[in-house]
């Protein structure tokens, strides 16, 4: 922990092959309501319905822009060899990219992960963080992708959020 009683931030790069994403979309507009979107997804079932395909089992939210140049966030997982999508859920794949990955150490609880030392501070300094020397964020037409945030809860090492943003080479 730092002087402020705050985990301390950790960053690393990594590289995400192409995936497919199995979720709860929701298109973002000035009014949208958080509490209801999360509400909503877990009066569908929440993980539930899509666990089964995970290649990971840890909750992942996408934000993203879609084809029809609508700003998206998709509450869900990563999955593979879905042949029917449950109701009320959407398919997507994402191209492969590098990211930047801005997390925190780890934590004791993930209530703890997922609150203002977790979540709140990896996605202000995500906002921020100094992308490593020779590349570039690469959120724009090539790559629809603006940030992936995962909730690492309960491992054996504890729980931490992680914010993932995409870069490229300069």
């Amino acid at each position: 922990m730092s002087r402020t009683n705050k985990p301390e931030i950790k960053t690393f790069q990594i590289h995400q092959e192409k995936f497919t994403f199995l979720g709860n979309e929701t298109i973002l507009t000035n009014s949208v309501d958080f509490e209801l979107v999360w509400n909503n997804f877990f009066r569908k079932g929440g993980y539930h319905p899509i666990l089964q395909h995970a290649t990971d089992s840890k909750p992942i939210n996408i934000w993203y822009t879609n084809n029809k140049g609508q700003e998206i966030y998709s509450q869900g997982l990563f999955v593979n060899n879905v042949e029917i999508v449950p109701e009320g859920y959407t398919m997507t794949e994402f191209p492969g990219s590098d990211f930047f990955v801005v997390t925190t150490e780890w934590m004791a609880t993930n209530e703890e992960a997922v609150g203002e030392n977790g979540n709140g501070q990896c996605n202000r300094y995500a906002d921020k963080v100094q992308i490593p020397e020779g590349y570039i964020r690469n959120n724009g037409p090539e790559n629809p992708i603006t940030a992936i945030e995962k909730e690492n809860c309960d491992t054996p090492e504890g729980s931490r959020y992680e914010v993932w943003v995409p870069i490229k080479k300069a």
